[in-house]
């Protein structure tokens, strides 16, 4: 079979996730820097309202904005590519069900970053006073999750699982453990004056910067995964994961073309 490999990998892919990367550093810094400056100016301040728009399009801990839609769709690629990896480690005679419940994992922290759905977890606040009430209720959920996550994927590829363990926990540790160090800092209010501060703002660059390493490392993990190529009869979409060994789930066999 005449295969040409489509130039999507490789040197391809790492260009693609080094220009998301310094695309969401853009804008956290931007986002930062524009709402302490306009949180710690006086509103005569020549510029303020520019400024102050900048921080509401911005700002990462702001909400319906271009960070909360970017953070969203780069979680939902995410989804995407895991789902495209379930789809072909089925194709090749394997098992595709761990990949979609990691993939459905995925989509719904896209939602929740669009949508601040975990800030609703407030409303079962068990009486917490020294960080934001959600977390009382989302440490739990997530250590839940994380557990179930880490059930899921003892059935995927070796590496693939090693990679993307390493992309949660630093996803988590600036998701849950520099959130609830910010909500100390600001003990647990919400109000504009209490978020204000100069280490709260770091916080927040830490946090999410944490957040974006994690996502854009298990997005490298998942399409590192597949592997397109070009033949006489279409696009043939493969997972690397049969052709090293590095699977526990599967006996694979000749994938199909993806169209004629």
């Amino acid at each position: 079979m005449d295969i040409q490999r489509i130039p999507v990998q490789g040197t391809a892919r790492r260009w693609f996730l080094w220009i998301v990367a310094l695309i969401f550093a853009v804008i956290l810094l931007g986002g930062v820097v524009t709402h302490y400056l306009r949180e710690n100016l006086d509103i005569t301040t020549p510029g303020w309202r520019a400024l102050s728009a900048a921080a509401s399009l911005l700002y990462a801990d702001g909400e319906a904005n271009l960070w909360a839609w970017a953070s969203g769709l780069l979680l939902a690629g995410i989804g995407l590519s895991l789902g495209a990896v379930g789809l072909t480690a089925r194709n090749e005679g394997g098992v595709g069900a761990p990949y979609f419940v990691l993939a459905a994992v995925a989509v719904e922290l896209s939602a929740d970053e669009i949508a601040q759905l975990h800030e609703k977890l407030a409303k079962f606040d068990l009486d917490t006073r020294f960080t934001f009430a959600w977390l009382s209720v989302g440490v739990p959920l997530a250590i839940l999750a994380g557990l179930l996550v880490l059930w899921v994927a003892r059935t995927i590829g070796r590496q693939l699982r090693r990679r993307l363990i390493v992309a949660g926990a630093i996803f988590l540790l600036g998701a849950v453990g520099f959130e609830a160090m910010g909500g100390i800092v600001v003990g647990g209010r919400l109000d504009d004056l209490s978020r204000g501060s100069l280490p709260y703002h770091l916080l927040v660059g830490i946090e999410e910067g944490l957040e974006v390493t994690g996502a854009l490392l298990a997005l490298s993990a998942a399409l590192s995964a597949l592997s397109i190529e070009r033949t006489v009869a279409g696009v043939l979409v493969r997972t690397r994961l049969s052709r090293t060994g590095d699977t526990s789930n599967s006996a694979p066999s000749g994938a199909q073309p993806a169209g004629g």
